[in-house]
Order: C-alpha cells, then sequence, then structure tokens
C-alpha cells in the first residue's frame, strides 16, 4: 500500500526539521505518539492485506470450478468466492479509509498542500468502496449469515428495472 510508504517518507526525511512544541521528542520520527500513528496505520494495511489474500483463495477454487465440469460445485464455489469478496470489501474499505485519514495525524499542515497530493491515498479509498457501496456488501453478507441467501452475481449500475 503507498499510504503507509508515503507517510513513512515524509517522517524520515532528513530536511524536515520542524516539530510541534507540545511533541515528544527532539525529531519528528523519535516521537512516540507518531510512532503510534504510523503503527496503527501500518496494522490496518496489513490487516487489509491479509484479507485481501484470504479472499483471492476461493476466487481461485471458483475460477478452476469453471473448468471441472460440476455445476453444482462451481456454483458453490461462485457463491463462497462472493461472499469471501463482499466480506473482505467491507473491512478492506472501512480499514483503508481510516488508515488513510489516520496518517495526517503523524504529518504536518504542509503535507495537505494539492502539490504533494497525499489526499489521493484517501480519494483512492473512498472511491473503491463508493464504487462497490459497503452498505450493499455489508448487506449481502449479512442475508447470507442469517437466511442463507445467495449473493447475487450479476452487477448493474445506472438505469434498469426497479425490483419490488
Amino acid at each position: 500500500m503507498a499510504a503507509p510508504r508515503s507517510t513513512t517518507w515524509r517522517i524520515r526525511c532528513a530536511n524536515r526539521k520542524r516539530i510541534y512544541s507540545h511533541g515528544n521528542a527532539a525529531h519528528v520520527s523519535q516521537d512516540a505518539q507518531i510512532q503510534q500513528v504510523v503503527g496503527e496505520v501500518a496494522a490496518r494495511v496489513y490487516a487489509a492485506e491479509a484479507c485481501t489474500l484470504k479472499a483471492a483463495v476461493p476466487a481461485q477454487q471458483a475460477y478452476l470450478a469453471r473448468f471441472a465440469g460440476d455445476d453444482a460445485a462451481e456454483r458453490a464455489a461462485n457463491v463462497a468466492a462472493e461472499i469471501e469478496s463482499a466480506t473482505a470489501q467491507v473491512v478492506v474499505s472501512t480499514l483503508i479509509q481510516r488508515a488513510t485519514s489516520e496518517l495526517f495525524n503523524a504529518l504536518g499542515a504542509s503535507d495537505v498542500r494539492q502539490g504533494k497530493a497525499l489526499d489521493r491515498h484517501w480519494r483512492n479509498a473512498r472511491t473503491v468502496s463508493s464504487h462497490n457501496p459497503l452498505i450493499y456488501k455489508a448487506r449481502i453478507v449479512g442475508d447470507w449469515v442469517i437466511n442463507g441467501t445467495e449473493p447475487p452475481f450479476v452487477w448493474q449500475i445506472g438505469n434498469g428495472p426497479a425490483k419490488a
């Protein structure tokens, strides 16, 4: 993930001499609170990567099931992949949006400048979760967990027939 790398680079940067008068160290890289923020951001990224890798397994299994010639197994694999993907999207989007917002707690006001474009990390995370709205993904997961309702396999955005 690029967000922690950008933040870490800014903190380590040798030419960053300014500190906060109420900070905990003579250099920002030694400030315990800054280290905590970066640690929390890194942990969220770690969890997001773990969720993504976990969701990739049933996606691969669904791909392979397509060629096995067993329609029931293929359908079950597709359901598993869709549920795992939706679950991961809910978790990962939340983790990354929070991480990309909180990283600014470890930076200074100058790091919010448009020219540095560090806000792009948050915008990218927000765009992905808007493209795949979390409210619908969470509902699909909840309906599966509670009722065993299979998820939709065909997604449509825009104009279409109204649902009852």
